[in-house]
């Protein structure tokens, strides 16, 4: 992981605080990309036991994916032709219907295995 021990317990701490993540979930793995959402997001993705999270570098875009309510998870590009691009269609809870999420991550391959093991959707 590229947090250190003192980082990651204040991001835990912190992502607690604003009820993005569950007391006693942690992050797992962590990396900075890209979340599209009328625009380029520039920030950073938090995987932790139950959800993927993404906070942008002001905080102002958030998003909370939980692996359990996955249920696509595809390659795309972003930009006009950049491969780092992964759709996930993930089912809102809140308004009952799947809402499609589009990610930027530099080395997609292996976070769209991780995302597929740990939601149990296939690839």
């Amino acid at each position: 992981m590229n947090l250190s021990e003192k980082d990651k317990k204040e991001w835990e701490e912190l992502l607690m605080e604003r009820e993005l993540m569950n007391e006693g979930d942690s992050i797992v793995e962590y990396v900075k990309g890209d979340y599209y959402s009328f625009g380029q997001n520039r920030g950073r993705y938090f995987f932790t036991n139950e959800s993927l999270i993404f906070i942008s570098g002001l905080g102002g875009t958030v998003a909370v994916l939980p692996y359990r309510n996955i249920k696509e998870i595809k390659k795309c590009l972003v930009g006009p032709f950049i491969p780092t691009g992964v759709k996930v269609t993930v089912f809102d809870e809140e308004k009952g219907k799947n809402k499609k999420h589009k990610l930027s991550l530099l080395g997609r391959k292996k976070w769209m295995e991780y995302l597929s093991q740990q939601s149990g959707v296939a690839l």
